[in-house]
């Protein structure tokens, strides 16, 4: 039976090569149905999710090394004490029956399963953490395309390495811990085998394999401005404004079908005047086929890019 799965196990990787391959996942070719990627940084580094900009969390970075990943949602801090773990999907029913809505309740099963297995008790309620002992133990997001029906479900657990860079709405005020904070003794090495094993194990054949996939190039994080509208959501902010070469964009720490928000922001270049064509791109967010966590209302979209363009609310 041919292999559905093929499981990458990689060590010591640069934190920017592999948000480089995450940054890729939703356009390199695959080879059977599913592509998972378990790696173990070699350096620290705050990778900041698809949508938001540095100057979120100026303060917060510190000088620290920023890069970005495919995935949205909010920053997350790597070392050599992270596993950081990608699941490339063809589509998201590619493994079992699961529509875009629910990527991340119906793919972090098996990384649920290898926490525990660990030796905390790991679960899952349906935000951008998975918690053990009530305490956020690792950060998870998602990216998804309508148009191709590619996926990502990305995780990055705390074995050593904190993930968290503040405090954040999310967290409902539970304070975000590592593996070994909670008394977990176990090395990086041994979760990230773990994880490799709960998903080479839990959708059938899996083919392994230690070959670094293609991944996209470098990017450059400091040119972006700062948001000129933001709200604030139960996964954290949302804003509007222009980037560096004066193309409205909207997002920060929520997970959206990139290519959905894309649209939207066309919509707004080719017209800004128009509220009602911008409204009609609003509403396609919340389309059957769109994934979309973090946001109550779409309202708080609308809100930031009303304001942003300067344009009158009712």
């Amino acid at each position: 039976m041919a292999a559905e799965v093929r499981v990458v196990r990689l060590d010591a990787l640069p934190a920017a090569e592999i948000a480089a391959l995450s940054r890729a996942a939703l356009d390199r070719p695959l080879g059977g149905a599913a592509e998972v990627i378990v790696a173990v940084p070699a350096d620290e580094a705050v990778v900041l999710g698809a949508f938001q900009r540095a100057s979120e969390l100026d303060e917060a970075l510190n000088h620290t090394s920023t890069t970005r990943r495919g995935s949205g949602g909010a920053e997350a801090r790597v070392g050599p004490g992270s596993v950081w773990m990608q699941l490339a999907l063809a589509r998201p029913d590619a493994l079992v029956p699961c529509p875009p809505s629910r990527l991340l309740n119906r793919y972090v099963r098996p990384l649920l399963g290898a926490i525990t297995k660990a030796g905390a008790l790991a679960r899952y309620f349906d935000r951008d953490w998975i918690s053990a002992r009530r305490s956020p133990v690792a950060s998870v997001s998602f990216a998804h395309d309508t148009k191709s029906g590619r996926a990502l479900v990305e995780a990055i657990v705390a074995v050593d390495t904190p993930f968290a860079v503040r405090d954040r709405p999310s967290f409902m005020g539970r304070e975000p811990l590592s593996l070994r904070a909670l008394g977990v003794a176990r090395a990086t090495g041994e979760v990230a085998d773990a994880v490799i094993d709960a998903y080479a194990s839990a959708y059938g054949p899996a083919e392994r394999s230690r070959e670094i996939p293609s991944h996209a190039g470098a990017i450059d994080l400091h040119r972006e401005p700062p948001w000129a509208a933001i709200r604030e959501e139960p996964i954290g902010v949302v804003g509007a404004g222009r980037d560096a070469e004066g193309v409205l964009r909207v997002g920060g720490e929520l997970m959206v079908s990139r290519d959905v928000l894309a649209d939207l922001e066309r919509v707004i270049a080719e017209s800004p005047h128009d509220p009602a064509a911008i409204e009609r791109a609003i509403d396609a967010l919340s389309g059957e086929r769109v994934a979309l966590l973090g946001i109550r209302s779409l309202q708080s979209i609308r809100d930031v890019i009303f304001e942003a363009l300067e344009l009158p609310r009712s």
